[in-house]
């Protein structure tokens, strides 16, 4: 690899994946830039990104500003010849864009024009995507607006989730970057402008879409389960409580009872009348309590929810 100036700027897990295919193919990150660290939990423990973590374990320099639009100051000290970023978190400014010798690239988690925004692999999976990728791209002030060096292909398969889905593209990110590094730090890499005609959005997930909507079709409602899965999951109202369904799969046919009718277990999954079918789901979770095997909690408070219907 290229001996140059890199700095890498992430936050979650698919980041920390990315930074490790870095550091395994021996390119030195002189610094990193993440997220600040977070309270979470009942006990308000202080709670370091995995990207931070890694750059700990690696004695790798880290800065963590609040808004890297105001305080951006340390990154241009470091005079960059390229910024590698996936996942970061926060808009970069210009002055940050323009700093690197090579630019700055993103890995983002589509296949560029498709999917723009902070939500592309939840949006594929919602939507029945059985292809996807990861774009290496260079950041321009729009929204994953920036012309296209290269791609790589995913398939999204039936039983993905969300979940699995960051596990295959944090992969496909960091073996995408290794391949295209040496060329990317050269004034004469050749980037593709994206098709604007082409261009769709994903935004992030609000609170409100966490709530299942039964009034899609049956498919987009098992879609909805796996885009949310594991995080932050897909729910439905029980009365006045939350349920959370993982692990779904779809039964044509059978669905004979009100539509969101809890109808108890089935194959040893928790079953749920829909339209044309029975939703079948491996893992329930009951609001304030944790995840459980359909079985076990049928056994439990499950078995008392039997013809109530879900909302």
């Amino acid at each position: 690899m290229s001996k140059n100036q890199v700095l890498f700027m992430g936050t979650p897990q698919i980041a920390a994946d990315v930074l490790q295919a870095m550091l395994d193919a021996k390119i030195e990150v002189a610094m990193v830039i993440t997220q600040p660290d977070k309270r979470v939990g009942r006990k308000h423990v202080l709670q370091y990104s995995p990207v931070k973590e890694l750059a700990i374990q690696y004695g790798i320099p880290c800065f963590q500003p609040y808004k890297i639009k105001e305080d951006f100051q340390p990154i241009l000290d470091q005079h960059p010849d390229l910024i590698v970023t996936c996942a970061y978190g926060q808009i970069v400014p210009d002055e940050v864009l323009m700093a690197p010798t090579y630019g700055c690239v993103n890995l983002h988690g589509s296949l560029l024009p498709k999917y723009r925004g902070g939500a592309p692999i939840q949006r594929a999976v919602w939507d029945g995507e059985t292809i996807s990728g990861m774009s290496l791209m260079k950041m321009v002030s729009g929204l994953d607006a920036g012309p296209v060096f290269d791609t790589q292909m995913i398939e999204i398969q039936p039983e993905d989730t969300s979940t699995t889905i960051f596990e295959k593209m944090g992969k496909a990110a960091g073996q995408l970057l290794i391949k295209d590094f040496d060329r990317i730090c050269s004034e004469h890499a050749t980037y593709i402008k994206q098709d604007e005609s082409q261009v769709t959005y994903a935004p992030i997930i609000t609170k409100a879409e966490e709530h299942l909507d039964f009034h899609q079709e049956d498919t987009r409602i098992i879609n909805q389960i796996r885009a949310l899965s594991d995080h932050p999951g897909a729910y439905i109202y029980v009365g006045k409580k939350k349920l959370k369904l993982f692990q779904p799969t779809y039964k044509k046919g059978g669905a004979v009872h009100p539509l969101g009718t809890i109808l108890g277990l089935q194959d040893d999954q928790y079953a749920i009348a829909l339209h044309q079918g029975i939703l079948l789901c491996g893992v329930c979770q009951m609001e304030g309590k944790p995840q459980m095997k359909a079985k076990d909690f049928y056994n439990g408070q499950g078995r008392n929810l039997v013809g109530k219907i879900a909302e």
